[in-house]
């Protein structure tokens, strides 16, 4: 391999031949820059292969074309050169120089203006332009949709390393609950992390104009919490003061939500 530190790229998109990669993972064994960049290599194509699991957002489409079509395009430049004479032929308003002194000033002589080609230098400008802004508003989109990608990406991050540190606390309590139409699910919650889940792998509708609703209990108060839609993979957090409740319940309550609790599917103490 002429340049072993140059196939880094290769190596980590797996486009190395075989006697190369032999050659490379030798050389990778003893080189800490190598594996550093493999190591970096590695975590982009991670992060780039978003672009391809993840559908980019249904109206990204109307709103380049939409975009688009507003550009202004800028006018043709009126300092446009005539396009240069073919050598050793000259124009058609050019006559034959009859004597010494016309040739001596034959250069200053004004050039014949190719009103055809000037015209295909104007159009190829306008659409050059026209080309350059839409790339510029496609860029734009794109950048927008990636760094909204990257924001859900690192919330998705955040709050599975909020679950782990629950279920790795000490004190942590699991509880199994089953609601009053058959649906079953789970409290997770610890009082050191003051912090509460609520999960179920499947969680039916409550109905035209309902919603699910969390709750915190201390004593006999009851304080309204989260609200949760029907779906599967339900993970929805509790935002009040678990340390201080005594108690969870989920209830099902008018869409939006209610400040006191009027169909309570499951209480369970903590």
């Amino acid at each position: 391999m002429s340049e072993i530190h140059g196939a880094t790229g290769s190596y980590v998109l797996h486009a190395l031949d075989t006697s190369e990669l032999d050659e490379f993972e030798a050389h990778l064994a003893a080189c800490a820059t190598c594996s550093r960049e493999v190591i970096e290599f590695c975590e982009t194509a991670a992060e780039l292969s978003l672009l391809a699991t993840a559908p980019p957002p249904a109206a990204l489409k109307g709103s380049i074309m939409s975009a688009i079509s507003g550009v202004r395009v800028l006018p043709p430049d009126p300092t446009v050169a005539a396009p240069n004479a073919v050598p050793g032929i000259l124009p058609l308003a050019f006559a034959e120089p009859t004597s010494a002194a016309e040739v001596e000033h034959l250069p200053q002589r004004a050039m014949p203006v190719d009103e055809l080609a000037l015209r295909r230098a104007r159009r190829r400008s306008r659409l050059l332009s026209l080309a350059v802004a839409a790339a510029l508003v496609v860029a734009l989109a794109m950048g927008g949709w990636v760094v909204s990608l990257k924001q859900q990406q690192e919330g998705q991050i955040a709050s599975a390393t909020l679950e782990t540190q629950l279920y790795s606390a000490p004190d942590v309590k699991t509880i199994p609950i089953e609601l009053n139409n058959g649906a079953r699910g789970s409290f997770v919650a610890s009082k050191s992390l003051n912090r509460a889940l609520f999960t179920a792998s499947s969680l039916p509708s409550p109905g035209s104009d309902k919603t699910y609703q969390l709750w915190t209990l201390k004593d006999k108060a009851v304080t309204p919490d989260n609200l949760v839609s029907g779906g599967n993979g339900i993970k929805q957090w509790f935002r009040g003061d678990i340390a201080q409740s005594s108690a969870l319940a989920i209830s099902i309550e008018k869409a939006g939500g209610a400040t006191s609790p009027t169909d309570i599917q499951k209480l369970s103490p903590l």
